[in-house]
């Protein structure tokens, strides 16, 4: 399989270069969003964005390495509402605070559901482990500080597998429903927290 570039040309270092980037990711988004990967490519968002192809090809070698900014972008943004949801949450249930988690996650499939899907395609496509993985380790923390903060209702200690475990569950379960419709089902929040706590308290220890 040929070697994909994904690495930014340059970097913007001044503001009207950070006004372009900023002007063509935005582009990026909307044309992912109404046209999915079907009608994504740098002449299309060069023309969304009002910028030259010339211009936008001095910061993103091709439409994999925009996507992968976005995709960046996306998983940074989530791991900082997942950490301030378990930090906000701090002296409320653990049910409660699952309640929260899982609502980002519903959130960000069914908010911009087309887009979600691009995104979730290219992510799997793309060779991107490397660069996701310090927001992976993010989440990951910040639902192990979660389940650690109620140790004392769970089956076991807490261990790394288990915060895997919940987010299988919780993304088999928000995406079998997004299939369905393209509303999330009014019981889907409590239903996916049902299956994380009854997981949680039934498990094996390590």
């Amino acid at each position: 399989m040929p070697r994909i570039d994904l690495r930014r040309r340059k970097s913007p270092r001044q503001a009207r270069s950070a006004d372009t980037v900023e002007t063509i990711l935005a582009a990026a988004t909307r044309v992912l969003e109404r046209e999915s990967l079907a009608g994504f490519n740098t002449n299309r968002v060069a023309e969304v964005a009002g910028v030259s192809v010339g211009s936008l090809y001095q910061y993103f070698p091709n439409k994999s390495a925009l996507v992968a900014a976005l995709i960046d972008r996306h998983e940074s943004a989530l791991a900082a509402s997942i950490e301030s949801c378990v930090a906000a949450h701090q002296d409320r249930s653990l049910r409660e605070a699952l309640l929260a988690v899982v609502d980002i996650g519903i959130a960000q499939q069914y908010a911009r559901p087309i887009l979600a899907a691009a995104l979730d395609h290219e992510e799997a496509r793309l060779p991107l482990k490397p660069q996701l993985r310090d927001y992976e380790q993010r989440i990951g923390m910040a639902v192990m500080t979660l389940l650690q903060r109620h140790a004392d209702e769970l089956a076991a200690p807490p261990r790394p597998a288990d915060v895997q475990d919940i987010f299988v569950i919780a993304k088999a379960m928000i995406e079998a429903d997004a299939v369905a419709g393209r509303a999330p089902s009014a019981d889907l929040r409590d239903r996916v927290v049902r299956a994380l706590l009854g997981y949680l308290a039934t498990r094996g220890g390590a």
